[in-house]
């Protein structure tokens, strides 16, 4: 890894590795944060959890990394002169705090050329305590968070076990290449040089304000929201045993009960949004052993499902969960691969075109983002366009049951909340995660702030209740979002 930044990075000190091109289309992007809540039971000493976090720190790099432009503008990972964690320790006053405190540090933008790019927040009591990650999605997926508080728990309650340095992989070299040639590789060669050579001859280059002004214009229209799904253990324990009888994962059942749901409440999916992309964790698939790295380590396979009234909801389910394995163990990489497009040409077409609409007065707040606004006939404006006419219509990121030890010294793990990356556009997200014998799944959106027409997150709570309903649970309907 090291003699690789030697090689290719120009001298950046602290060199980690380069931003791949998929980490790069999350940099900038208002909302793509993943963020997760661990309830822990016992007093959690401030002290001792920021001496874990340190050791975490130096096992996984990309925890205490920053972004360093190279004169090409292509982005690198580096750990050189980066300020120490951030934990920001406030009392506990409800069960449902933690949400207010993601809501807050979601419009907060992270210093990318400064580091960290995650922050801590630790909502204490005696008794019981929160602990929030939040994260820029470049650096991590869901897996990786609940990862980083595993090790956390695990540091803090054994702060002499030995640590071993997890460098993050480039994750496309874990994906088995496609051999020879198709008709369909050489056009896509073609797409990518031609785009490439439109955007070189009118490039932008985005940094740090540019993404600050976005981000803290994006937060000032929009609020972000999550309903829950939220079974006890024993409740847990009763859905598992049904979804083993029928063949199904949980993530299945629950994702097949949401998009029916959303066919009685909203109407069915039309058009691009039939299509579902399922994030899978690489860690556990890929051929080459990485462990359990942090970084963004996930594939993304996109099939169209359509939910068949004519069939019962079981056989819907299954249907569901044979697609989605078929494309897992094969590594199917289809929604990974931004294939040689130049770095700079991702931020515009990801991150700054596709919100110009939304916030155009973030676009006068500083010089690149003036030239870029005034640029209207730029290639990236049309792959704006185009992209949200391939957007899925649902989005399940489960990380499944995590194999975690609920004890870890003086602390047990109650739960775990996982919040996946916030859109607008998206119908259905579902973050899936399994601790603490408990089951909780996240439906996440953004909505704007002055909404006149229906709420999105009344809908939400109504394809909640309607989800319940179809995996058996209908004494859990309930009008609040988050119990």
């Amino acid at each position: 890894m090291q003699n690789e930044c030697a090689k290719n990075s120009a001298g950046i000190p602290g060199c980690v590795r380069q931003v791949t091109n998929l980490e790069r289309a999350f940099l900038f992007t208002p909302g793509c944060n993943v963020s997760i809540v661990a309830r822990i039971a016992g007093n959690v000493s401030e002290h001792e959890l920021l001496r874990a976090m340190d050791t975490v720190r130096r096992i996984h790099p990309l925890v205490g990394a920053k972004i360093v432009f190279d004169e090409q503008h292509n982005a690198w990972f580096s750990n050189d002169n980066v300020p120490a964690l951030p934990l920001r320790v406030t009392k506990m006053t409800s069960n449902t705090q933690w949400f207010e405190e993601i809501q807050y540090e979601q419009r907060v933008p992270f210093e990318l050329e400064k580091g960290p790019l995650i922050r801590f927040i630790l909502l204490h009591s005696p008794e019981i305590s929160d602990l929030i990650v939040m994260c820029n999605h470049s650096i991590c997926d869901g897996m990786a968070l609940a990862n980083l508080v595993r090790d956390i728990l695990i540091y803090y309650a054994d702060p002499e076990r030995r640590i071993t340095v997890l460098n993050p992989p480039d994750i496309m070299k874990l994906i088995p290449k496609k051999s020879g040639f198709s008709l369909s590789t050489i056009l896509t060669q073609l797409f990518v040089y031609n785009a490439n050579r439109k955007w070189k001859k009118s490039p932008h280059y985005f940094f740090q304000a540019d993404y600050a002004a976005i981000t803290r214009a994006y937060w000032e229209k929009m609020k972000c929201g999550a309903v829950l799904i939220e079974l006890d253990t024993q409740e847990s324990q009763i859905f598992l045993d049904k979804c083993r009888k029928e063949g199904v994962t949980v993530g299945s059942a629950v994702t097949a009960a949401c998009i029916a749901a959303h066919n009685d409440i909203l109407g069915p999916f039309t058009e691009n949004f039939k299509l579902v992309s399922v994030p899978f964790d690489l860690r556990r698939y890929a051929t080459t052993s990485v462990g359990d790295v942090f970084c963004l380590c996930v594939g993304a396979p996109r099939f169209s499902y359509t939910y068949d009234v004519k069939k019962t909801f079981w056989e819907n389910a299954a249907v569901l969960h044979q697609e989605v394995h078929k494309r897992v163990e094969k590594l199917d990489s289809t929604g990974l691969e931004i294939p040689g497009f130049e770095p700079s040409f991702i931020d515009a077409f990801a991150s700054f075109g596709p919100i110009f609409k939304a916030i155009p007065e973030a676009y006068s707040q500083t010089d690149n983002l003036s030239r870029f606004a005034q640029d209207r006939k730029n290639v990236a404006f049309s792959f704006t366009h185009n992209n949200k006419n391939m957007t899925p219509g649902t989005i399940p990121s489960n990380l499944g049951k995590l194999n975690l030890q609920t004890t870890y010294g003086n602390l047990q793990l109650d739960r775990m909340v996982f919040l996946p990356a916030i859109s607008e556009i998206v119908p259905l997200i579902l973050g899936g995660i399994g601790a603490g014998g408990r089951i909780v799944f996240s439906l996440t959106f953004a909505e704007p702030i002055q909404n006149n027409s229906s709420s999105r997150e009344q809908d939400m709570i109504r394809i909640r209740n309607r989800a319940l309903e179809y995996i058996g649970f209908p004494e859990k309907v309930s009008e609040r979002a988050i119990e």
